[in-house]
């Protein structure tokens, strides 16, 4: 990504959940400060929450510099996607954020180039006008024709009314497996539909993994995850944890069909932040995917219900952050 950004020519769009100034050896306000004073087009929109803590004064240098930059604030949603654009012509998408805390979780990002990267602009020029974005080079983008025949396409999620995006392209592609579906989400706190769907799925004889940290970053969500993984266990599904914090969210379903995105397995995700991911056939990125599950899988311990059993009190808990 800091390679993306040093290359840029003409314009520079960031797209950030969670953005702070703290991560040493991978100056990624430098950089875009000094792009911006050399006139390249420097666009920043970040979450207002997510980003709470960004200084005003980094912010300043930011906009001093030349730098655009906006926040995002909605009731009961997040702009929760994790995205870089260059030059309209190589983009990010995943699960990244840039802080330092993050410097050691494991996760995924995919760097597209070709048509894509326009159905993105696209996407980013959406949340800009949403955030009170005026530029006028994002006039007339909504007309633009869609990319429809590809083997690697945008899933964009609660912007320009696609609310249950995510939903239906994961009720599509669990129904459609035949053999295998692994799942890796950092937050497990399923809707209804998805825990259907995927007992469905184990009883037609499809194998179903899921990924999931041993420890996250809050020990109420470890024991929420938990009570999940318990629960899909008992479905017929074959659980893992993490040694390490692993933020990946992605879906590998039959070794033919991929998904990354900024998306986790909840219903913060499927029904109120904006999200954005990449799904794709082409049988390279499927590789590639496979690989690096395959490897995460040689780290992992078997999620067992004797060893992290879920009592009354956290089913009750993760009853009501169901709810909310």
């Amino acid at each position: 990504m800091l390679a993306g950004i040093a290359s840029a020519k003409k314009s520079i769009y960031l797209e950030m959940y969670i953005f702070q100034n703290d991560t040493v050896g991978y100056d990624f306000l430098s950089e875009l400060e000094k792009k911006a004073l050399f006139g390249v087009r420097v666009i920043v929109i970040l979450d207002a929450l997510g980003s709470y803590s960004l200084s005003s004064a980094v912010i300043g240098r930011l906009r001093k510099a030349g730098a655009e930059v906006l926040f995002a604030s909605f009731w009961f949603r997040r702009l929760h996607r994790k995205i870089l654009i260059i030059d309209d012509t190589t983009a990010f998408v995943g699960g990244v954020n840039i802080s330092g805390r993050f410097a050691r979780w494991k996760d995924l990002q995919v760097r597209m180039q070709g048509k894509i990267v326009y159905s993105l602009v696209r996407s980013f020029a959406r949340v800009y006008r949403e955030c009170g974005g005026k530029n006028p080079v994002f006039q007339n983008m909504e007309n633009a024709k869609v990319l429809t025949k590809a083997r690697l396409w945008l899933i964009e999620h609660g912007i320009g009314g696609k609310r249950y995006s995510f939903r239906k392209h994961y009720e599509k592609h669990i129904d459609e497996a035949q053999s295998s579906i692994i799942l890796v989400t950092p937050y497990l706190v399923p809707r209804r539909w998805l825990i259907a769907r995927l007992h469905q799925a184990i009883l037609r004889g499809v194998r179903v993994e899921i990924i999931a940290p041993e420890h996250t970053d809050h020990k109420f969500i470890d024991r929420i995850n938990y009570y999940y993984l318990n629960l899909f266990t008992k479905l017929g599904a074959t659980c893992f944890l993490s040694r390490e914090m692993n933020h990946s969210k992605a879906m590998l379903a039959d070794s033919r069909t991929g998904t990354v995105g900024s998306h986790n397995l909840d219903s913060l995700s499927f029904d109120w932040n904006a999200e954005a991911g990449v799904f794709f056939e082409s049988p390279g990125m499927v590789r590639e995917l496979k690989r690096i599950l395959e490897m995460w899988k040689k780290n992992v311990i078997p999620f067992t219900a004797k060893a992290y059993p879920a009592g009354r009190f956290t089913a009750f808990l993760a009853l009501i952050l169901r709810m909310l």
